[in-house]
C-alpha cells in the first residue's frame, strides 16, 4: 500500500504515519481521497478501546481554566461518564476545536482517540473521534477537597462554541434542564447585558431552549465573550459566517375539519380534508455542520407548534384566532405566527387545502413581529375593544328606551 500523501510504501496506514507525514487523522485521509474506511482499517482495529492504556492518575492538578472547560462541555451535553471512562465526543469537522479542548483538559489525563466501529445498519466502518480519560481521574483523592465553582466566562464560552447556533442573527442555545437554562440566562443578563427568551422546544425530555431576544442581544453576548471565543479555532468565524445562503424546505401533513361561519355556500358546513404544509427557511450554511439548520429541529418545531395542534381536530376550536373563519389564508398567517419565534429564518409557507387549491404566505420577520404583534385579522374576536364600540353603546341605550316605553304602555 502506498500513502497518497507522501508516496511512501507502507504495510498499513495508521495515525502515527499520517500524523508524521501530513498531520491528518486516518478519517481525514479517507475523506480527502474519497476512500471508504473499510479499505484502510484491518479487522483487529475495529471496536472500542477498553481504556487500559489510559493513565490511572491525572497529569497534574486541573487549574481553573481546565475546570471551566470541562463544565462548559458538560453543559453542552458532550461529556459521557456513564462507564469506567469519561468520553468527550467530537465530529470530524470539529477536530481542531477538540484538540483545543484537549490542551486545556490534559491535566485530567485526557487522550485523543479515533476509534472505528462496524455499523451493521449500513454495512460499513465508521470512525468516532473523542477525548478519553479514566473516570477516576476526575474525582480522585489527588484533587483538592474543596473546589470552587468554575470560572463562568470560560464555561459559557466553551458551551457556546460546542452547542450554540446562529440563525438569522439570533443565538439558539439548548440545555438539558430548565434549571441550567435559567442559570445561563441570569449570567448572560448580569455579566454580558444580553437578554434571552425561553422557548418550549428543548432537545430532550425535560430540556429547555434559549434564544437571544434581539440581534443586539446576540451582538452583546458574542462581543462580551470575544476574547474566549477568539482563542477557540473557527468559533468566531462560525458566528459571523460568509457562507452561501440556501433555502431548505420541510413538508408535513395533518388532517383537520373546519367550517366557515356565514359562508354563502357549502363551506359553512363542517367538512374535513388533508392539509399539506411546506415550510421554507433560508439562511447561511453552518461551516461546522454543513446545514442551514437541522431537519430534526425543523420537524420537531413544526410538529409541536402545528401538527399536534391541528391534526384530527376542528380548526375553529384550536384557538379564538380561527374560530370565525379558518380559511387557508388566515390559517397560513396563524401558522406563521406559531413558527417565527422558533424559526427566524422562515421565508415562506405554502399550505395546500387540496391538490388544486393552496395559499402562499410570507409574513413579517421576527424583529417586525416582536415590534408589531399579531396580525389584526387574527384579533377580530380577541380585541379588548370588542363589545365597547359606540354602536354597541347606542344599541344598549336604544334597548333601554324601548324597555322604558314598553313599561309606560303597560
Amino acid at each position: 500500500m502506498h500513502c497518497l500523501e507522501c508516496g511512501a510504501a507502507v504495510a498499513a496506514l495508521d495515525s502515527a504515519h499520517l500524523s508524521a507525514c501530513s498531520g491528518l487523522t486516518l478519517q481525514e485521509y479517507a475523506l480527502r481521497h474519497a476512500l471508504p474506511l473499510d479499505l484502510l482499517i484491518s479487522p483487529d482495529r475495529i471496536g472500542p478501546s477498553d481504556g487500559s492504556d489510559l493513565p490511572l492518575m491525572p497529569a497534574g492538578i486541573p487549574d481553573e481554566t481546565a475546570r471551566a472547560v470541562l463544565a462548559g462541555l458538560r453543559l453542552a451535553g458532550k461529556v459521557d461518564d456513564s462507564g469506567a471512562t469519561c468520553r468527550i465526543e467530537g465530529g470530524i469537522a470539529w477536530l481542531d476545536l477538540l484538540f483545543c479542548d484537549l490542551a486545556q483538559l490534559a491535566p485530567y489525563g485526557f487522550r485523543f482517540r479515533q476509534e472505528y466501529h462496524y455499523a451493521p445498519g449500513t454495512h460499513r466502518v465508521v470512525a468516532k473521534n473523542g477525548l478519553v480519560t479514566q473516570k477516576r481521574n476526575l474525582v480522585g483523592p489527588w484533587l483538592p477537597a474543596r473546589v470552587p465553582p468554575p470560572e463562568q466566562r470560560t464555561q459559557y464560552a466553551t458551551y457556546l462554541a460546542h452547542a450554540g447556533e446562529l440563525h438569522a442573527g439570533y443565538l439558539f442555545m439548548p440545555f438539558a434542564s430548565p434549571g441550567e437554562a435559567e442559570d445561563a440566562a441570569a449570567f448572560m443578563a448580569r455579566e454580558l447585558g444580553a437578554a434571552t427568551h425561553p422557548l418550549d422546544c428543548g432537545f430532550g425530555a425535560g430540556g429547555a431552549l434559549l434564544r437571544t431576544l434581539t440581534h443586539a442581544d446576540s451582538a452583546r453576548l458574542l462581543d462580551g465573550l470575544r476574547d474566549e471565543l477568539d482563542a477557540m479555532p473557527g468559533v468566531w468565524a462560525r458566528f459571523h459566517p460568509d457562507t452561501p445562503e440556501v433555502t431548505v424546505s420541510k413538508e408535513v401533513v395533518f388532517d383537520s375539519a373546519h367550517f366557515l361561519t356565514d359562508h354563502p355556500a357549502k363551506c359553512s358546513n363542517l367538512h374535513g380534508g388533508r392539509y399539506v404544509l411546506h415550510v421554507k427557511v433560508r439562511g447561511r450554511i453552518d461551516p461546522l455542520t454543513g446545514c442551514v439548520l437541522d431537519y430534526g429541529y425543523l420537524k420537531r418545531v413544526v410538529n409541536a407548534r402545528v401538527v399536534e395542534r391541528f391534526d384530527h381536530h376542528t380548526l375553529n376550536y384550536a384557538g379564538p384566532e380561527l374560530a370565525w373563519r379558518s380559511t387557508t389564508e388566515l390559517l397560513s398567517i396563524y401558522i406563521w405566527e406559531q413558527l417565527i419565534d422558533y424559526l427566524p429564518e422562515l421565508v415562506e409557507l405554502t399550505l395546500y387545502e387540496t391538490p388544486q387549491s393552496w395559499c402562499q404566505y410570507s409574513g413579517p420577520d421576527l424583529a417586525a413581529w416582536q415590534r408589531e404583534g399579531s396580525q389584526p385579522l387574527l384579533r377580530r374576536f380577541t380585541e379588548p375593544a370588542l363589545g365597547r364600540s359606540p354602536w354597541r353603546q347606542w344599541l344598549r341605550a336604544w334597548d333601554a328606551r324601548l324597555e322604558n316605553r314598553q313599561a309606560l304602555c303597560d
